[in-house]
């Protein structure tokens, strides 16, 4: 006579009523309770299907999504969601100032689900509204969360902050194959440019000034006066 055996069994299905439901007051309690919960929606995943205003400067970002868990009824047949609209796209974000990398189609990520229908707060840029309508806790009042990491899709540009042991810093690779690196005894070293902790420079090609100007100068092939070209070593 446990409200588990009225619906909240992990191999019950969802919205059934077990054998033993109608068998009490209790059970038949627990299997309404189970069937109010179940129409709540508080965290989900997603497939993003469309972005719009990606990484603008001026323009909010929203996503269309599709849910990747599939709906099942009371037998046990399943079925995809359609898609959810206009999701928003929150960013890391502090007054004038922001970090901008919006997801992508194809990005796969998580989404949680506001109590209230949020729309017109959002349609008046987030300023004090009444609720869109009488809905609660339905996918089209989700908002995004952050992309899930898939083996399928492959990192080539990234900011990682590396392991203390031995030394390590930060490291930002872009998809160009530049990267910026820090550790604790060569300083910051850009592309093979290294910049120490006392300031000193030192760099594994040539340094020009003013290139492409009636002045330029590089500091290999430059000459001192009638004296020649530098001598290597000095």
């Amino acid at each position: 006579m446990s409200g588990g055996a009225a619906g909240g069994q992990t191999d019950q299905t969802t919205g059934q009523q077990s054998l033993t439901g109608p068998n009490s007051d209790v059970n038949r309690h627990a299997f309404h309770v189970d069937q109010l919960d179940m129409e709540k929606r508080s965290h989900f995943t997603a497939k993003i299907v469309a972005v719009h205003n990606r990484n603008s400067l001026t323009q909010p970002c929203t996503v269309d999504i599709q849910p990747t868990v599939k709906q099942v009824d009371g037998l046990g047949k399943t079925s995809s969601h359609g898609t959810v609209y206009g999701i928003s796209v929150p960013r890391n974000q502090s007054g004038d100032s922001v970090i901008i990398n919006d997801p992508q189609v194809g990005d796969t990520a998580t989404f949680s689900v506001l109590d209230r229908d949020h729309s017109a707060a959002r349609n008046n840029d987030w300023a004090e509204s009444n609720p869109g309508s009488f809905r609660r806790s339905t996918l089209s009042d989700a908002i995004f969360g952050a992309v899930l990491p898939r083996k399928a899709q492959q990192v080539k540009q990234f900011i990682r902050f590396d392991d203390a042991d031995g030394g390590g810093g930060m490291t930002i690779q872009d998809r160009n194959g530049n990267s910026l690196t820090s550790n604790k005894s060569d300083g910051w070293n850009l592309n093979g440019v290294k910049i120490d902790t006392k300031g000193n420079i030192t760099s594994p090609g040539n340094m020009t000034a003013g290139q492409g100007s009636a002045d330029q100068v590089d500091l290999q092939g430059h000459a001192h006066g009638t004296s020649g070209p530098p001598t290597p070593g000095t």
